[in-house]
């Protein structure tokens, strides 16, 4: 058994926030670069330059990259060998999420939903805990804003939909997400599991965008087909036209019931902020 103490933990997700709200992550930087030439629009090219000079403006200034510095969002894949020690881990984790966005005056976006109060330190945090082989701690964040949120979709679908209709499906809801979500988007896409487990699998998606995780040969099919068809939908960056409508998409496959086929599209803006640490 090893020991790991939960302040710890809630430490190096801090740490993982600071980074997300000012420094994008290499992945997402290259991408942005990559997508210029394959623009045709003059205004679709202004804007990726504009991504490209924000970044940098953001990471030299410490100022955040989006007045939206989102909801913490955090994995934990936790070895079944560790033994957790010190305060509860959701405590320790929502101090390490309370102290990011106090030191660095990030935006405070935690609120009841019905009275619409603000909490002002942004937690609780939407936690996930999935228990693993092994002896170490891998810890993911995401800091996702409002706007991509809010367009984000879960589907419940006819099991015997053909494959171009479960296609359509998804590029539906890209096509509605329209310029509210800020386009170029980062989609993870999440076939199969549950009602409760395709959003967190469509999350996981995101988070392994950034981390280049290679997929299965189905999935990785699928998320060209889908890539094609998202981008002939000439969206383009910011919703005003072009090639470029989506940076990055990756399709995550479960098994399901007979009876079900649950689909959640998981909609991340240009900036795909997040990050990852093992202990």
């Amino acid at each position: 058994m090893r020991i790991v103490f939960t302040q710890t933990i809630g430490e190096e997700a801090r740490d993982l926030f600071l980074t997300a709200a000012f420094i994008l992550p290499a992945k997402v930087k290259a991408d942005l670069a990559g997508a210029l030439p394959q623009e045709s629009s003059p205004l679709g090219r202004s804007v990726l330059s504009r991504l490209l000079e924000n970044s940098d403006l953001a990471a030299k200034s410490f100022t955040p990259l989006c007045q939206d510095t989102g909801l913490g969002q955090v994995r934990l894949d936790l070895g079944q060998e560790v033994t957790l020690v010190g305060p509860p881990l959701a405590e320790a984790i929502n101090d390490g999420v309370r102290a990011a966005y106090a030191s660095a005056f990030l935006r405070k976006s935690t609120c009841w939903p019905l009275s619409r109060v603000n909490f002002g330190d942004n937690c609780p945090a939407s936690l996930e805990t999935v228990i693993v082989p092994g002896d170490q701690v891998l810890i993911r964040v995401l800091a996702k804003g409002g706007g991509c949120d809010n367009k984000s979709r879960f589907l419940t679908l006819p099991p015997t939909i053909s494959r171009q209709e479960l296609i359509d499906a998804v590029v539906e809801t890209i096509v509605l997400a329209g310029p509210d979500a800020c386009p170029p988007f980062y989609v993870g896409v999440a076939i199969g599991g549950s009602f409760e487990s395709a959003p967190r699998l469509s999350r996981l998606a995101l988070m392994e965008i950034i981390e280049e995780t290679p997929g299965l040969e189905e999935e990785e099919l699928l998320a060209a087909e889908l890539t094609t068809a998202i981008n002939a939908t000439g969206l383009g960056p910011m919703g005003l036209g072009g090639k470029v409508t989506i940076l990055g998409l990756k399709v995550k496959i479960s098994p399901t019931h007979l009876a079900s086929l649950p689909v959640a599209v998981n909609i991340s803006c240009h900036s795909l902020r997040g990050g990852r640490v093992r202990l």
